[in-house]
């Protein structure tokens, strides 16, 4: 008798059954056969696709991902390129076969594509999500030879390129597009449902990012009418000789990093800034920590929560 047969001969015995019961059976089966759905959240229902859009967006970034929005999927190497720039990250990228990356413009960059499964030795990996949740701004990757689930924990930066078509409003509702897709029997090996990047707060309640795979994930979200009705609310501000406060990234809002604290005080001349001498001292008791903590060859990241 194998281990497995064991263990299910105790489970039997305490229970009094032998497994070949009629009745149990058929519960068994008609639960397999029916796929209950869970209790629904009121957060997903009722809302229109844009405001499943939009409510996928505001999880998504609350989770501590970015997202950028494009008008069609020929623009996703492009924001790519620009986020690597903007977290001054070399412009190479490893994706896997899926003929949804294939088929992208990259020659259009100076991002040098690698394929295949990552060995942990990536920067960026890209991969193309089955789909959303909206409920709580999550992406569904399936594994399988053309998405390699490696890429979805290896590399440092997780860029994921998603469809708004596919988002849908429930774990309940994607479960049964993927149960569609596949079919009985044949459901993918794996399915990875990915909130925001990895962190941790178990030591001492510091969240530190990255602490079990990627430490930032960025959002490709490809939907038209959003780029569109952002395009078109720019235009009219152009003719109406405005210009907006804020630069305008895909479909997210984003200030200025160069632009100067509006409402930040300027000390006298001849004092020291003591915003500067506080972060300083926080930079000396942060450094003695780690010194005392980690060792030097694997420095932590740290962010806010």
């Amino acid at each position: 008798m194998t281990p497995r047969e064991q263990i299910l001969s105790t489970i039997r015995r305490s229970l009094g059954a032998t497994g070949a019961e009629a009745p149990r059976r058929t519960i068994v089966a008609d639960r397999l056969k029916g796929h209950g759905r869970g209790v629904i959240p009121a957060r997903a229902q009722g809302r229109s696709p844009e405001g499943l859009i939009a409510l996928f967006v505001e999880m998504a970034e609350a989770s501590a991902a970015t997202v950028a929005t494009v008008r069609s999927a020929d623009e996703a190497p492009a924001a790519i390129a620009e986020f690597l720039r903007a977290h001054n990250l070399p412009a190479a990228l490893r994706r896997g076969d899926d003929a949804r990356l294939v088929g992208l413009p990259w020659e259009r960059t100076t991002i040098d594509v690698s394929t295949g499964r990552s060995f942990g030795d990536d920067a960026a990996g890209v991969s193309a999500a089955f789909g959303a949740v909206a409920e709580t701004g999550t992406l569904a990757l399936v594994s399988g030879p053309d998405n390699p689930t490696t890429l979805n924990f290896l590399p440092d930066n997780h860029i994921v390129l998603v469809d708004a078509a596919d988002i849908a409003a429930t774990y309940e509702d994607l479960w049964g597009e993927v149960r569609g897709a596949y079919g009985a029997g044949t459901m993918p090996r794996t399915v990875n449902w990915i909130t925001g990047p990895s962190r941790s707060a178990d030591i001492e309640q510091i969240l530190l990012m990255g602490a079990h795979g990627p430490r930032r994930l960025h959002i490709v979200l490809v939907d038209p009418n959003a780029v569109a009705e952002t395009t078109e609310m720019d235009a009219t501000l152009a003719a109406a000789g405005s210009t907006p406060a804020e630069t305008r990234v895909g479909s997210t809002l984003a200030g200025d990093p160069k632009a100067p604290e509006r409402d930040a005080p300027t000390p006298p001349a001849g004092k020291p800034d003591r915003r500067e001498a506080d972060r300083g001292h926080e930079e000396d008791e942060l450094d003695e920590a780690l010194d005392e903590s980690f060792p030097a060859s694997d420095p932590p990241s740290q962010t806010q929560p």
